[in-house]
């Protein structure tokens, strides 16, 4: 006989023995749904709840009547079960297999304590059990009331021994801080003191007469029965949402203080074992030890118990009912960066410095940590830019170990990828937010030069994309060295270009000590002009993005690639943020200076500040800035960056109609609009390409009246650019921003947004879409800066009476 044979004996056997040992139900109305183990708790429970009808009776008087009763309500409940169609089902409610002392494994053991069964396990017969079954149990005390609750609501803890606690099973991690005494559970609450807790929502006046017309048999509930969640007799399937508990400040405080108090005890092991692990590794240099899988495992446990104690101290501190001051704390003590720093980076590089051995190891660790930190973006919505940051952070990870399915590698990189977008969205000013999008731009040489250009040229530039970039621009310059021109591309030579310039190999002395272009930088200049033509009529409508590209990274020239002493990148910070005033007499060191008493070592420190302010000189005033224009005309990269960009410039509005070249046309536009806006460099733009801009505008507008005149509508071109640049709020709701607007958002010099203009912005998949009111718009967008420039009488006019633009004489 096999296992399963013998198990069906066993269970046939046992059915057949527990037949009339069943439960006993009550019999009384309204009483249905309470079930008895055995006879004489049946007879206890009517001698109480029904004393009425007992008073005077013996016992083996009372127990004939309660069997009578019994028959009775048997009979009647036999009727309802046949008129279901139901009355050949055996009643097994009740059945157990307990009476098998060694039950037989039907499966191999897995060594893992097998789970208590949910309570979705325990069914009984269909159309047989009520809605609300209430069951006494000799194995749980009498003394406790009892409710069947889900798992995840807590209980108080008991004093009963025969109880199970959750808190004492050895299965998972206890959290090392002190607890504080839990909230018991509301249906917990509602069993003891349900005559007590007034509802908190308005409730109909039937409702009202349902529940005070099983208030007293509710108010007679009998110790040591189950209890399962109240219903709604109109909504059977529905169980009512429990009654919060409100929580006052103190009982937060204490619960974010032992949560914090656990959080450091973690945190400084975490942080001991990361630097251990990390000094073993440098000293074993190429011989690396393997660590143990259990080791692993156990290091991952600890920085998983530490990511679990931060989602406690966020939720407790963020909590809706918390204090301005509790939300604080997380902020002041940087609780979002000492999580990502001791408790997922300093592991992850761990894991990294072990590869590959602990290829599998990091998947794991990088899946628990990306889950846990989007929860937190879900649920802590006031650090919502941190958690995104960490999330493109974790996507990059995931992207970087991927070797083996390419298909895994680019779906990682687009994770990153849309996080960082979303975070760049929110931040654009951050340069370290596009410093990640270059390093996921690889293999395209031209999107990693302009990212990184990007991140230098930010409000707010990433130093440290200074060291990224020549991981593009040394293996480049490497080949150039070992190949014929034939084998390089024009954005390889472009990127030439911008490498001589990025490392000052661009310039030299000459014989009277000049300086002057090298051959580092004309050669790659001129080759990639020489093919730019015919590039952009291969490429067609790639070139609307590719332009875009060639003119940040032209730009990010004029600004030395993000060094801070560059007197173009100050001259428009100053424009964003002005300096403060001081006298003729005075400068900043003087200032600091006289806030405290001068001592002998202040005036070594202010000493040397002086000497590297006169170095540094950055002008602050009209004058210096008018004493500082010779200097800024005679440095020799930027006449390099000058040159560049407006023969490359020159070259696309040479292009006319092109509808490819409108992109560039409209940065390159942009960027001459806020120069010539500039209070101390409008100078550079003098040698400006005006001959065929000027060209292409006149070309432009012509296109635009034929255009408008084949489809029966007349272009007004005065009233066009009357207008403003951009529209004014609550005007030209139509008009939305551009898909190059958010490729030059968030540059020092692109200050010609309005604060919301990308408010009106439209969805992530729909902002770089092509669609026929994109190039009406841009068009118009040409125009109008070309019209601002004019308006300034200095480099090109616009006659009104002929709609035409012109070089304005020396």
């Amino acid at each position: 006989m096999n296992s399963g044979d013998l198990l069906q004996s066993r269970f046939a056997q046992a059915l057949k023995n527990q037949q009339g040992q069943g439960p006993h139900p009550c019999p009384y109305p309204g009483h249905g749904g309470r079930m008895f183990q055995d006879f004489q708790q049946f007879l206890d429970h009517a001698r109480i709840e029904h004393r009425s009808d007992f008073e005077g009776l013996d016992t083996r008087q009372s127990r004939a009547k309660l069997r009578e009763l019994s028959i009775r309500f048997r009979r009647s409940d036999h009727s309802s079960v046949a008129t279901a169609g139901d009355r050949s089902a055996p009643d097994i409610g009740g059945l157990t297999l307990e009476s098998e002392k060694e039950p037989r494994r039907t499966s191999p053991t897995s060594g893992r304590k097998r789970s208590a069964p949910t309570e979705h396990e325990f069914t009984g017969r269909k159309g047989k059990a009520p809605t609300h079954v209430e069951v006494v149990d000799s194995d749980y005390s009498r003394h406790i009331p009892h409710t069947i609750v889900p798992d995840r609501l807590k209980t108080p803890k008991s004093q009963d021994p025969r109880l199970f606690d959750h808190k004492l099973s050895p299965r998972g991690t206890s959290s090392p801080h002190p607890t504080t005494p839990e909230p018991s559970s509301a249906w917990s609450t509602d069993v003891t003191k349900s005559s007590k807790l007034p509802s908190p929502q308005p409730q109909s006046s039937e409702r009202q007469q349902q529940q005070t017309t099983s208030k007293p048999q509710q108010s007679q509930r009998q110790p040591g029965v189950l209890h399962l969640p109240r219903t709604d007799p109109r909504y059977p399937n529905l169980i009512l949402q429990p009654d919060s508990r409100p929580i006052s400040q103190e009982e937060l405080a204490s619960e974010v203080k032992s949560i914090y108090a656990g959080l450091i005890m973690v945190e400084n092991k975490c942080m001991h074992v990361d630097r251990a692990q990390a000094a073993a590794a440098a000293q074993e240099g190429e011989a690396k030890t393997n660590l143990a899988s259990d080791h692993w495992q156990a290091l991952i446990a600890l920085h998983r118990t530490l990511l679990h104690e931060h989602h406690d101290f966020f939720l407790a501190s963020q909590h809706p009912s918390s204090s301005p001051a509790l939300r604080r704390l997380a902020g002041k003590y940087s609780m979002p960066a000492r999580m990502w720093k001791h408790g997922i980076h300093s592991f992850l590089e761990l894991l990294r410095r072990r590869l590959p051995e602990s290829i599998d190891h990091m998947l794991a660790f990088i899946y628990l940590a990306y889950q846990m930190v989007a929860l937190l973006y879900e649920t802590v919505p006031a650090f919502e830019d941190t958690w995104i940051e960490c999330l493109g952070d974790l996507g990059r990870y995931r992207m970087a170990i991927e070797d083996e399915d390419v298909r895994d590698r680019e779906t990682w990189a687009g994770v990153a990828r849309s996080w960082y977008i979303k975070a760049a969205d929110k931040n654009p000013t951050v340069g370290r937010l596009y410093h990640h999008l270059a390093i996921l731009a690889r293999p395209h040489p031209l999107l990693q030069m302009y990212y990184y250009s990007r991140s230098l040229a930010s409000v707010k530039p990433f130093e440290n994309a200074r060291d990224s970039i020549k991981t593009l621009l040394d293996p480049l310059v490497e080949k150039a060295n070992h190949t014929s021109r034939e084998h390089l591309s024009n954005d390889d030579f472009f990127i030439l270009a911008h490498a001589s310039q990025f490392d000052h190999t661009s310039i030299e002395k000459d014989a009277f000590s000049m300086d002057k272009s090298t051959a580092k930088f004309l050669t790659p200049k001129v080759a990639f002009l020489e093919k730019l033509d015919i590039h952009i009529g291969r490429v067609t409508a790639k070139w609307k993005d590719l332009g875009v590209y060639v003119a940040v990274a032209n730009i990010a020239g004029w600004f030395d690639y993000g060094k801070d002493k560059n007197l173009i990148r100050h001259a428009f910070l100053q424009q964003l943020y002005p300096p403060i005033e001081f006298s003729n007499t005075e400068n900043p060191v003087n200032v600091e200076a006289k806030q405290e008493p001068i001592t002998r070592s202040d005036q070594q420190s202010a000493s040397k500040k002086r000497k590297e302010y006169e170095e540094e000189k950055i002008p602050e005033t009209s004058k210096a800035w008018l004493e500082a224009r010779s200097r800024i005309e005679k440095d020799c990269h930027l006449k390099n960056a000058r040159l560049f960009t407006n023969e490359t410039s020159a070259m696309v509005f040479r292009r006319l109609g092109d509808k490819n070249v409108f992109p560039h046309v409209h940065v390159m536009l942009a960027f001459f609009s806020n120069l010539a806006s500039s209070t101390y460099v409008s100078f550079l733009v003098a040698d400006a390409p005006w001959t065929e801009l000027v060209a292409f505008l006149n070309t432009l507008i012509k296109n635009e009246t034929r255009h408008s005149q084949s489809a029966n509508k007349k272009l007004n071109i005065d009233t066009l650019l009357a207008t403003d640049v951009f529209p004014r709020e609550g005007e030209r709701d139509d008009e939305l921003p551009l898909p190059e607007d958010y490729h030059i958002r968030g540059q020092i010099w692109a200050q010609h947004f309005p604060d919301k203009w990308f408010e009106r912005e439209r969805d992530e998949e729909e902002r770089y879409l092509e669609l026929a009111s994109t190039a009406k718009n841009r068009v118009e967008r040409i125009l109008r800066l070309a019209f601002s420039i004019a308006k300034h009488h200095r480099w090109i006019t616009f006659a009104s009476d002929s709609h035409t633009f012109a070089v304005r004489s020396p």
